[in-house]
């Protein structure tokens, strides 16, 4: 009988050893992400969590950063991480780190798309039944979040500049998305900056929480679109941003549609990130998206028409492109 035991044994033990997979890890990846409590970061780990539950092949082990700035400048100052690491970024930020412009002091190189999770939009709101077009804010104050950010200052600069040519007429006050909303409230500008996040297909919008403070206020909202040809001049500068319309109703008290732009919020890699794995993670995302829902209200602006929104072909990762094509979602 005790030989018979250890025959079993033995025979187990010999055909586990023989799979190259019987004692095979899992492929660790890092993810840094943004600041604790951001949708950036929640969601990033709610990838991480369905990496440990879905998948055979990797494990993703998400992280906060002090922001998306922080993540371009740690990979490539530690570029031995890019093999393994994917972070939380924005085609904006991209941008602005492939040229070496400000907050970047010199240049970086560019980075692949593996999917968007968000896609962030702003515009500008006023209490003033008289400001509902650019022309309207002409020697007026308006307020934008701080110097550093791109969504909710460096992109709408942009557009004061070269989309509107008013850049030198209205008076910007740099102040952060929170006071911005309150200087409006307390009337000490005559314009706020105010946005979300959207789903470009459904036109869904998640407003952001100083919006939602706005309107909660009971005051009513004057919204000033940015304008398609507006838009369209900062993009032909190679600004990548792209259109987004927001019909009326997306908000409350909105009457009207607006024209407004959108930067993705994506899950991004450097070239150098293997192929092997960004197509398995990719695959993941597309099969997982519906999911994200569960995890943050931003997850339910997640779809799979929105996941490579906005971006060329020619920068989605090499392995993450190879999931979008057999999913029937990139030409």
């Amino acid at each position: 009988m005790k030989r018979l035991t250890m025959g079993i044994i033995l025979s187990v033990l010999t055909c586990l050893l023989a799979s190259p997979l019987a004692f095979a890890e899992k492929l660790q990846l890092d993810l840094i992400s943004a600041p604790f409590g951001t949708g950036s970061y929640v969601l990033s780990t709610a990838l991480e969590e369905m990496s440990k539950k879905y998948s055979q092949d990797f494990q993703i082990n998400a992280s906060e950063t002090p922001g998306l700035v922080f993540n371009c400048r740690k990979l490539n100052k530690e570029p031995e991480l890019k093999t393994k690491t994917i972070m939380s970024y924005t085609e904006g930020i991209n941008y602005l780190a492939v040229n070496g412009l400000k907050p970047f002091e010199k240049k970086y190189p560019s980075v692949m798309l593996l999917a968007n999770y968000n896609l962030g939009s702003v515009w500008l709101a006023s209490l003033n039944p008289q400001i509902q077009k650019a022309e309207d804010l002409i020697d007026k104050k308006i307020a934008l979040g701080r110097a550093p950010q791109i969504l909710w200052t460096i992109e709408p600069e942009m557009i004061l500049e070269h989309g509107w040519g008013l850049k030198e007429k209205i008076k910007v006050d740099k102040v952060g998305t929170t006071p911005a909303a309150r200087a409006l409230l307390d009337g000490l500008v005559d314009a706020a900056i105010i946005g979300g996040y959207a789903d470009p297909i459904s036109g869904q919008l998640e407003a952001s929480p100083q919006t939602i403070e706005l309107l909660a206020s009971g005051k009513k909202l004057y919204h000033v679109s940015w304008g398609k040809s507006a838009i369209q001049k900062v993009i032909d500068k190679g600004i990548p941003i792209a259109h987004l319309d927001l019909p009326a109703g997306t908000l409350e008290g909105q009457a009207k549609p607006l024209e407004v732009f959108c930067d993705p919020l994506a899950w991004v890699v450097f070239p150098e990130f293997p192929e092997e794995a960004a197509y398995k993670v990719t695959k993941l995302i597309i099969e997982r998206v519906k999911e994200f829902k569960d995890y943050h209200a931003l997850g339910k602006l997640m779809s799979l028409k929105s996941l490579a929104y906005g971006w060329d072909p020619k920068r989605i990762h090499p392995g993450a492109l190879k999931a979008y094509t057999e999913a029937g979602l990139v030409d």
